[in-house]
C-alpha cells in the first residue's frame, strides 16, 4: 500500500513540474511584450468551473489555462494547458473561463493598451473552500 502511494506521488510530481515551468515561460513571454501586463479585475466563475468540471468528469487537482486579452480588455482566446482525451472538454472549460473573467488590458511602454496573454492555474480545492 505504501509503495502504491509513493508511486502516485512520484507520478504526480513528474506531471505537475512541466506545467509549472510552462506557466513561468508564458508569463515571462507575456511580460516582455507589454510594459504593464494584463490585470485581472474579476473572476466570478468558481461555481461554474466546478459544476462544468464535475459534469465533464475532470478528476484533477487543478486546471491551467492561458487567455488572450485584446487591447479593449476583452477575452478573445483560450487555451487549456492540460491535455484531455477529448477536445470537447477543452472547449467547454474555455467557454466557462471566457464568460467569467474581466480584465484591464496590458499597456506598452507608451502607456497604450495592447493585446497580451494572461496565464493562471485554478485549484479545485481552493475554489470549493471559497464557496
Amino acid at each position: 500500500m505504501v509503495r502504491l502511494i509513493s508511486s502516485f506521488a512520484a507520478i504526480a510530481a513528474l506531471a505537475i513540474t512541466p506545467a509549472a515551468m510552462a506557466k513561468d515561460e508564458l508569463t515571462k513571454a507575456s511580460a516582455n511584450m507589454a510594459a504593464e501586463p494584463v490585470k485581472l479585475v474579476e473572476f466570478d466563475g468558481e461555481w461554474a468551473v466546478l459544476k462544468t468540471a464535475s459534469r465533464l468528469r475532470i478528476w484533477r487537482t487543478h486546471i491551467a489555462y492561458t487567455l488572450t486579452v485584446n487591447e479593449n480588455g476583452d477575452v478573445t482566446g483560450c487555451a487549456i494547458d492540460d491535455d484531455f482525451r477529448r477536445a470537447y472538454v477543452k472547449q467547454k472549460m474555455c467557454s466557462v473561463l471566457l464568460k467569467h473573467h474581466t480584465f484591464e488590458p496590458a499597456r506598452d511602454a507608451a502607456d497604450m493598451p495592447v493585446a497580451a496573454n494572461y496565464s493562471a492555474r485554478l485549484s479545485f480545492q481552493e475554489m470549493r473552500d471559497s464557496l
